[in-house]
């Protein structure tokens, strides 16, 4: 059956009834919030033990949202049972997570009257709002006419594609809908809030300026870009006057204004929100290949998860030695979310910047970018997205030492390392330098200052990235040559500069391994098996130096694989234990 066959007139017509009312009960619950009457009904689901109580004050707004709401969840019932013979199974699926979500919405809503819940779960409340108006404008979309006409277009050699940019747009939107929230509800955040509508702007000239270079003539998805630009407009006017009425005292409005106001702000925002979500279902289906599976796993391989998973392991540990007294879990959720971001980010945008390089690697090149599964402009928006959300996300929700750092890091790995790998053999300096900062932004996301131990860490990383990378890179030195990198391996060539920098930075790597003893962070258990892991990986560093042959090389890369993670689990165990 074909898209055109599968639209639906009466389906759609009902979808967009639907998203109608979904946006008249966010308008209603907006001045419920605006007039604060939340608390106005003590009991929940009736009013005041009726159906229909006296509607002055505060109930006027309460009673009258909950009837809006249960108009809503009636028309959803009435969405689940037409669709109930669509031909695509998705879309009856989703009807039923539409449903789902609205009975999710009222029961919350009812706890938050009876149990008196804090605000964060009224902020919850609201956002179960805005994510359901994303479904319901979905399901408009998905049963129109312009659903079934998209045609599919090629992809663009470089640029970043239509649907990346309309999916930056609405994750933007989303987070600056959740930041509406949080300072309607309690009055923080307003500069984060502002900050990203600034951004927001900028994606929608991004945008903008993606469709009139590419000549796009999808007519509809110019009209939805066009619509997104007034409802901007007319949403941030409306937030600057509402943010001058609460700040300058020429501007104080009267209270029903101020209400009005500030409503309308919200409303609109919704608005902008869902016609979002149309324009990126839209440039989706224009460009029908650009989230297949296979384009996901490949997104998933840009960010290296082995290297990603283990900065964020060593970050973890950071924290972990890092923390006096009770653990923080939030933070350490947090850190560990955002240490996983920037060096996803990071790693992207390494693939982006070495993709001749790894084309020229037999080990590189079925990577996505050589094997041009993917384009450099995803590589671009992915790297750009992940590194700067995890920043801004540790700046955030962690601390700003622990952002700095990161971007410290993610800047040697950039443009220090990754550049002079073509030029200089120093090049493994920089990047164990790189390497070994994870832990060091766990340690001061956990104590929120530099210390001693943390750089303790920092020296076990740093010393022992050497013998990891350069067993490795004798491995593989063919294949660096072919790819004109000067990795030591390559430029002294028989291999003996090689196995003697392994040893020395081996025993560097067990001297360091001691320093938790010096500074008393760890005890007999720790030291006894720093000790016998230590010297198992010299002991392969001599055999290497005797017999520098590819086997040798294996077995020490594999060695020290092995030794970090058990050496930071010994050492996190034995200093809970003593704590304890």
């Amino acid at each position: 059956m074909t898209d055109f066959a599968e639209y639906n007139s009466t389906r759609h017509r009902l979808a967009l009834v639907l998203v109608g009312s979904t946006l008249g009960l966010i308008f209603i619950g907006g001045l419920v919030t605006s007039t604060h009457s939340g608390l106005a009904v003590p009991d929940w689901p009736l009013s005041y033990g009726r159906l229909f109580p006296p509607m002055v004050g505060g109930i006027l707004f309460e009673h009258g949202h909950r009837m809006v709401a249960s108009l809503v969840g009636l028309l959803t019932i009435v969405t689940v049972f037409f669709f109930r013979r669509d031909p695509r199974a998705w879309l009856r699926r989703a009807t039923w997570a539409a449903l789902g979500l609205v009975i999710a919405q009222g029961v919350l809503g009812g706890l938050t009257v009876l149990l008196k819940l804090p605000k964060p779960i009224s902020i919850a409340h609201g956002v179960m709002a805005q994510t359901f108006f994303c479904l319901t404008v979905a399901l408009a979309v998905w049963t129109s006419p312009s659903w079934g006409k998209s045609g599919a277009s090629p992809l663009p050699d470089s640029d970043v594609p239509l649907p990346h940019m309309a999916l930056l747009l609405f994750l933007s939107l989303y987070v600056q809908l959740v930041l509406g929230a949080v300072v309607r509800h309690t009055g923080h955040a307003i500069a984060f809030h502002v900050v990203n509508a600034g951004l927001i702007f900028l994606w929608m000239g991004w945008i903008f300026h993606r469709l009139t270079d590419h000549h796009t003539g999808d007519q509809t998805l110019w009209r939805t870009a066009v619509g997104i630009g007034a409802v901007y407009f007319l949403q941030a006017s409306l937030g600057v006057g509402t943010l001058l009425s609460l700040t300058v005292s020429t501007w104080s409005l009267h209270p029903v204004s101020a209400v009005l106001w500030t409503t309308s702000h919200v409303m609109a925002g919704a608005s902008l929100l869902g016609l979002s979500v149309a324009f990126l279902l839209l440039s989706w289906r224009r460009f029908p290949g650009v989230f297949s599976s296979g384009r996901v796993k490949d997104y998933v391989a840009l960010t290296k998860p082995g290297i990603s998973f283990m900065a964020a392991v060593t970050a973890l540990a950071g924290f972990l030695l890092g923390s006096a007294g009770t653990l923080n879990g939030a933070r350490l959720a947090h850190t560990a979310l955002g240490t996983l971001l920037v060096s996803a980010g990071a790693c992207a945008l390494n693939m982006l910047l070495e993709r001749d390089v790894d084309a020229r690697m037999h080990r590189t090149e079925s990577r996505p970018l050589p094997a041009r599964r993917l384009y450099p402009g995803e590589a671009l928006f992915l790297g750009v997205f992940l590194l700067s959300v995890g920043i801004v996300y540790l700046a955030g929700f962690v601390n700003g030492i622990t952002a700095g750092v990161s971007g410290v890091t993610a800047s040697i790995y950039l443009y220090v390392y990754t550049p002079l790998k073509k030029i200089s053999a120093l090049n493994t300096v920089f990047g164990a330098v790189a390497g070994a900062l994870p832990p060091v932004m766990g340690w001061t996301a956990a104590a929120g200052r530099f210390e001693v131990g943390a750089w303790v860490l920092f020296g076990i990383l740093f010393f022992w990235q050497f013998p990891h990378f350069f067993s490795l890179a004798w491995l593989y030195r063919e294949d660096y040559e072919r790819a004109g990198l000067t990795m030591l391996p390559v430029v002294e060539g028989d291999g003996k500069g090689t196995s003697h920098r392994i040893v020395a930075t081996t025993v560097a790597l067990l001297g360091a391994s001691f320093l938790p003893l010096v500074f008393q962070s760890a005890g007999l258990v720790y030291g006894v098996s720093a000790g016998v892991l230590g010297t198992g990986l010299l002991g392969l560093g001599f055999l290497f130096l005797r017999d520098r042959t590819s086997l040798r090389a294996r077995r020490l890369f594999l060695a020290s694989v092995v030794y970090l993670p058990v050496l930071l689990a010994v050492l996190v165990f034995d200093a809970v234990r003593r704590g304890a």
